[in-house]
């Protein structure tokens, strides 16, 4: 019998042609996972970029407000303080320097009383040596962490993965006098750790230089840095899986030559197909979380109405479109009578239903133009676009009425007090608040449950 026939060389030819063709689609396989990979790991980490670099802008964002707020407040202490010193120069140099302190303290007591301050990771260090070292600075307000307060500071203090983080911010802050630092801290049980896990947070420190005071506000990335790692072992577990797929596709292109040339391109063609599908879906659980985390960011935690900050933004252009349309533009701002007495009888989880059950009889109850959101502690505002003076008062007073007759949880009879202003043609939007909020406060002293409007 003869083995080397013509048809056996064709076989064998087609044989090692079959077997050179599946090396060449094995090699563009393996082309296009790691390439794959590439390009994802390229992607996940412009997203993780583009995260960092929106909590830097409200980090700074954060600060910078936090410190107006501190300017303005010594401006207004300094406004109510009546200068005593009538004596020596020296001596009046002397009293001016405890002046200095003694204002500092009360902008800092003052800061310890804001109830929208309490919840956030601001802190706030008087800094004594510029280069740094022990006791280089102190720490004056933690509203999360009051048991540092008071406390001496030393850039010899490492993160939880050795990263000498204060010397890094305290030389930014020589330089320019401002930093981001990220830096480490180890988890405790209560955040569902096990062991010794560690946790990414960020900071923005700014430089106050005429106190000499060091503002900043951290963050935890911990959401961020779990998304990712998420994403990352998607990736591993889809590139292992895709490696295998290939490996046995080689396989058995070598032991069915010709039936696994056409199984192979159809496993190419799925490839491809589950790249696209696992594209589209992480570009889904992107944009799902980039929807969550904005509207995290303008909305209050609690009542689930947008918070302050929101409503800022949307006064200012409203005060735009009302400038260039000449449409009137109402602001109503309103807070719970006696909040403090039901915090105190009931506890403050039934306060708390009070404040929620509120904002869904308002939201129940306003235009889908209408901007409600949380002003303060039990207080509330409503941006309201397109009604006039009376009947911005009108519909104040419906609200006040909505609130006096429904029957809230608690089984007690819960009021609220309204101030109505009615926005200037090109004024500021201090005034416009102010003068709302002076309503509000003649509202009070008026015996409450009422509204007063002021013009």
């Amino acid at each position: 019998m003869r083995i080397v026939t013509e048809q056996n060389i064709a076989k064998v030819n087609f044989f090692l042609a079959v077997v050179v063709i599946s090396l060449i689609i094995l090699g563009v396989g393996i082309y296009f996972v790691v390439t794959k990979y590439e390009l994802s790991a390229r992607a996940l980490g412009r997203f993780e970029t583009m995260l960092i670099e929106r909590q830097k802008q409200e980090l700074q964002f954060d600060v910078e407000r936090l410190l107006v707020r501190i300017e303005a407040l010594s401006r207004s202490l300094q406004e109510n303080q009546t200068d005593q010193a009538q004596s020596s120069a020296e001596e009046e140099q002397r009293i001016d320097g405890s002046k200095v302190k003694l204002l500092q303290q009360m902008v800092i007591d003052e800061l310890g009383w804001a109830d929208d301050l309490g919840s956030d990771t601001f802190f706030i260090y008087k800094l004594h040596d510029m280069s740094g070292g022990d006791n280089f600075a102190t720490m004056l307000f933690n509203p999360a962490r009051p048991d540092l307060v008071g406390q001496q500071l030393s850039t010899d203090f490492p993160d939880a993965k050795g990263l000498d983080f204060r010397k890094v911010f305290m030389k930014d802050i020589r330089d320019r006098g401002e930093s981001f630092v990220s830096y480490w801290y180890n988890k405790s049980p209560a955040d569902g750790s096990e062991g010794d896990e560690t946790g990414r947070k960020m900071a923005y420190f700014k430089l106050d230089p005429e106190w000499n005071w060091i503002v900043a506000k951290s963050v935890y990335l911990n959401s961020i840095d779990h998304f990712i790692e998420q994403r990352r072992e998607a990736q591993k577990r889809a590139i292992l899986f895709d490696v295998a797929v290939l490996a046995v596709l080689f396989l058995s292109s070598v032991v069915v030559a010709f039936f696994l040339a056409y199984s192979f391109s159809l496993g190419i063609n799925g490839l491809f197909k589950e790249y696209q599908e696992t594209e589209k879906q992480h570009a889904q659980e992107i944009e799902s979380l980039t929807k969550t985390i904005d509207q995290q960011n303008k909305s209050d935690r609690l009542t689930g109405a947008y918070n302050r900050a929101h409503l800022n933004e949307e006064l200012a252009k409203e005060q735009s479109r009302s400038d260039r349309y000449l449409t009137p533009l109402s602001l109503i701002i309103f807070d719970v009578d006696h909040f403090r007495a039901i915090n105190d009888k009931l506890g403050r989880s039934a306060g708390d239903s009070v404040l929620n059950e509120l904002v869904a009889l308002v939201k129940d109850n306003i235009r889908r133009t209408d901007i409600f959101a949380r002003w303060g502690s039990e207080e509330f505002a409503i941006l309201a676009p397109g009604i006039d003076f009376d009947q911005s008062r009108i519909f104040a007073e419906k609200l006040r009425e909505l609130v006096e007759d429904y029957t809230f949880s608690i089984k007690e009879q819960v009021t609220c007090s309204f101030g109505v202003s009615l926005y200037q043609s090109s004024e500021q939007s201090e005034a416009f608040v102010q003068r709302a909020d002076k309503a509000l406060q003649r509202a009070k002293v008026e015996g409450r449950n009422r509204c007063v409007a002021l013009k």
